[in-house]
């Protein structure tokens, strides 16, 4: 027991560590979004931080699934393997002690908190999105429903060969469908999520 304790203040520490790690990368995407709009790009500030985060970023890029024309989902991975991480020394720094059931648990958990949950609620935004300006058409909302259509094409496709294959449907019909069949899997989702961490925490 006592060498487990000998380890444990350390693997809190580095907990620590990996969670300002993860303030960092945050700091790291919304500094990208803002950079066209101001010259902050060109700051030490950015490059340093540059420097620090990108080459974790940079091990998740070749995970193409995840990337669109206009959308890169690749950080929600980077988040959730670090969060897994830290939540592993954070408990073991806590308790000392660990399982695989625990791991497991915690693995399961994470993966859905910081990246599966995430995408689900972006998928079914960005669907909802496109609904409502099925409704509101007009020259100010054509680039937005392209820029739409660009991330969800496959998603939509895959809806239409499921449950409309070889007809023809309107893009209102096909979207109220993803919508209420994409809420309905999430919600499967997070209760079979919900189950599984339960059941392993108790074994």
């Amino acid at each position: 027991m006592r060498e487990t304790t000998i380890y444990m203040q350390p693997a809190l520490i580095l907990a620590q560590v990996v969670s300002i790690y993860n303030i960092l990368i945050w700091i790291r995407i919304l500094l990208t979004w803002i950079a066209p709009m101001s010259n902050i790009s060109n700051s030490s500030f950015y490059n340093i931080l540059k420097q620090i985060v990108d080459p974790f970023l940079n091990l998740f890029r070749n995970v193409k699934v995840l990337k669109t024309q206009r959308m890169d989902f690749t950080p929600l991975l980077a988040f959730a393997v670090l969060s897994i991480f830290q939540s592993i020394l954070s408990l073991f720094g806590s308790t000392g002690e660990l399982s695989l059931f625990i791991v497991l648990a915690l693995i399961i958990n994470t993966l859905w908190t910081y990246f599966i949950s995430p995408l689900f609620i972006i998928l079914i935004g960005l669907i909802v999105f496109r609904l409502i300006l099925c409704y509101r058409k007009g020259p100010s909302t054509i680039t937005m429903i392209r820029s739409i259509e660009n991330i969800l094409s496959g998603y939509l496709d895959w809806m239409q060969k499921i449950f409309f294959v070889g007809r023809i449907v309107s893009d209102r019909l096909l979207l109220i469908v993803s919508s209420i069949v994409t809420i309905f899997i999430y919600i499967i989702t997070r209760t079979a999520i919900v189950y599984i961490v339960n059941t392993l925490v108790n074994l």
